[in-house]
């Protein structure tokens, strides 16, 4: 088992975590600690490219979605509005008022 605390990479064997009585008070407190609240663990550079990669998906979806609407609406003739988008995209609000800004589909 390997885990940081305070800086200090610690490298504890299997063993060692059976034989608490012989580990100094110090580690003993650190193990107790890590138990109670966990030892945080970076993600993994697969995991970091994975929810890049799904952001980016859902991101696009939802400017499909947002010129869609915009489309539905221009050919209804109806003022596009922020609330009607995300009505009608099924998205929230902040997203179609985002997205309607920065594609300038809006004033």
């Amino acid at each position: 088992m390997e885990f940081e605390v305070f800086g200090y990479k610690i490298s504890i064997e299997k063993k060692a975590l059976k034989e608490k009585n012989e580990m100094p008070n110090d580690l003993k407190w650190a193990l107790e600690v890590i138990e109670k609240y966990g030892a945080k663990i970076p993600p993994s550079e697969k995991k970091v490219e994975s929810a890049k990669r799904a952001s980016k998906i859902k991101a696009n979806k939802s400017k499909e979605k947002v010129i869609n609407a915009v489309n539905l609406l221009r050919l209804q003739g109806e003022e596009i509005t922020p609330y009607k988008v995300a009505k009608i995209a099924g998205i929230s609000y902040n997203t179609a008022k985002k997205y309607l800004k920065g594609k300038k589909l809006i004033n």
